[in-house]
């Protein structure tokens, strides 16, 4: 895609004040700071592909008003196929896990997401993270979820753990990851660090740091992590790039101690 706009910057400001709303709401929408967004309007920082998708999506705009040529996000027109993809590969891994329910499922994919964007300044998914009372969740899970068991790619089956009624996501099929190769190759070119683990590798890891932990300490810890703690109203949006202001036991990128 193409992000060769036309007066962006203006039409940014024009939207804006025609909608009523600020730099710091649009910049926390596309997980960028106030500052790196007055930068974007005032042409001083230039803008990448997916941040002109999430720009678009604020303003409730066709991505075609903010470039010159539209082109397709994904090789497929659901916006949410990345997160699916995600959640069936994690969902596979994590079957004869006892602790891993449906409730687990949202801290495993936030930190999969969250712990890329320490390395590469993208997230996998480029979904939403908002705040709940003890964990973070992507926005709408629970519909896509949904819409995952109504096209046959997931079942969720009910059974007791602990006298509690809990929820397993049964995959129905394969993970498709061919999309991560180009996430990987552009944060290697644009990233200082030559020891920058693959995509897969990063979800793993999250996975095996897990896997021994119950259900409620893993929430424990997705709470005590600062984008989350840094989020100060329960349903506002988690910033990625708050990443960079981890204490040391959450920080995954040895460059950033």
């Amino acid at each position: 895609m193409t992000t060769n706009s036309i007066n962006l910057g203006d039409k940014l400001k024009d939207l804006r004040n025609k909608t009523w709303v600020s730099q710091e709401d649009v910049a926390n929408y596309i997980w960028v700071s106030r500052l790196t967004y007055i930068n974007i309007e005032n042409w001083k920082r230039e803008v990448k592909d997916l941040e002109i998708k999430k720009i678009a999506e604020f303003f409730e705009k066709s991505i075609s008003d903010f470039i010159e040529k539209k082109q397709e996000i994904n090789s497929t027109s659901d916006k949410n196929y990345k997160l699916k993809q995600l959640i069936l590969y994690i969902s596979k891994k994590t079957q004869n896990i006892d602790s891993f329910w449906k409730t687990v499922l949202n801290k495993l994919l936030y930190f999969s997401d969250f712990n890329y964007y320490e390395w590469t300044y993208e997230t996998i998914t480029w979904v939403n993270y908002k705040k709940l009372p003890f964990w973070p969740v992507p926005e709408n899970i629970s519909d896509i979820l949904d819409e995952m068991v109504s096209e046959s790619l997931i079942a969720i089956t009910e059974t007791t753990y602990h006298n509690y009624t809990q929820q397993k996501i049964i995959p129905l099929v394969e993970a498709n990851l061919d999309f991560l190769n180009d996430i990987d190759e552009k944060s290697a070119k644009k990233t200082k660090y030559d020891n920058l683990p693959k995509s897969i590798q990063i979800i793993n890891d999250v996975l095996n740091k897990f896997k021994h932990h119950k259900a409620s300490e893993i929430s424990e810890w997705s709470h005590m992590d600062t984008p989350y703690k840094s989020s100060k109203n329960i349903w506002d949006i988690i910033r990625p790039w708050l990443v960079f202001y981890r204490s040391e036991p959450f920080i995954v990128n040895p460059n950033n101690l």
